[in-house]
């Protein structure tokens, strides 16, 4: 009988040692995978709370990924290395400094992990969205890298994760952003992905979880593990934005995803802040207690 590979996806965990508003939820996260025991781990994005300000938030959210019992990776998002300059929300460009932070603390700014079990071969590609559209010299690096991991797949379903989904609602909306990936380069990552019959795009950033097929690639946003924003006038339904985690699964049906919502999960809702601040960086410090975890 063929096996199945699992994957899970967590995002926005905003992890830090100096200013722990948000690390409640992590410990439970990190029981959860010891049940699970899934095959890896994917950080879609905003591992730490101020990384580009503050690289020891990047050093503190691996050591906290260290406590997980499966082999992981995680891609940067904007508060972890910047924003490309144009749609700097936080005045925190990506550059030289930044991207080296990252790689120091986290690992590699692009990769490729292959999954292969029995007969379900897997190929997850990550990749810096703070660098579409930055003008870095590393942006233009990083495009040919995904065009190389995508041609030499061998075969293997394809997930490609981005922090930043390439877009809110209108694929062809002009509008300059911080809430996805800038116009021109969004034109590139969706169509470099449609022609290479990638199965499904996965990101984070927006803090709820969302799902659309555009033009038959599957893009999935992740819910946060860490606060929510609540609307001034929310709708009926809110579930779509509670904390949680996603999992993928890759079978005998194909590549599939489900969002789990812990019992003990909380949903802290950080919007009276980010109201008024306008971001959660600008937060006061508070410590971390010195039993976690």
């Amino acid at each position: 009988m063929a096996k199945r590979l699992t994957i899970v996806q967590v995002s926005d965990t905003h992890l830090s040692r100096s200013h722990a508003w948000f690390t409640a939820n992590w410990p439970v996260f990190v029981e959860e995978m010891r049940h699970l025991s899934p095959d890896f781990i994917v950080n879609s994005g905003d591992i730490s709370f101020n990384g580009p300000e503050r690289p020891d938030d990047l050093a503190f959210a691996v050591a906290c990924h260290r406590e997980l019992p499966s082999p992981w990776r995680a891609i940067a998002g904007n508060h972890d290395v910047g924003e490309a300059p144009i749609a700097s929300r936080l005045n925190q460009p990506v550059n030289d400094g930044r991207i080296n932070a990252w790689r120091t603390h986290v690992g590699p700014s692009w990769w490729v992990q292959d999954l292969d079990k029995d007969d379900r071969r897997l190929r997850m590609i990550g990749l810096d969205s703070a660098l579409m559209g930055s003008g870095h010299e590393q942006e233009a690096v990083q495009a040919a890298f995904l065009e190389t991991a995508l041609t030499e797949r061998d075969g293997r379903v394809t997930m490609v994760f981005t922090h930043m989904p390439p877009f809110d609602k209108d694929p062809d909306d002009a509008a300059i952003t911080t809430h996805c990936i800038l116009p021109e380069p969004r034109r590139w990552l969706i169509d470099t992905c449609l022609a290479h019959g990638v199965a499904a795009l996965a990101a984070g950033h927006i803090h709820k979880h969302t799902e659309r097929d555009h033009k038959g690639l599957r893009i999935i946003t992740a819910p946060a593990t860490s606060f929510v924003n609540m609307p001034a006038n929310p709708p009926g339904d809110i579930s779509h934005m509670r904390t949680g985690y996603i999992i993928w699964r890759l079978d005998a049906d194909g590549l599939r995803h489900e969002v789990v919502r812990p019992r003990l999960f909380l949903s802290i809702d950080a919007s009276n802040w980010t109201e008024h601040a306008k971001t959660t960086t600008s937060l006061p410090e508070r410590p971390l207690l010195a039993n976690f975890g």
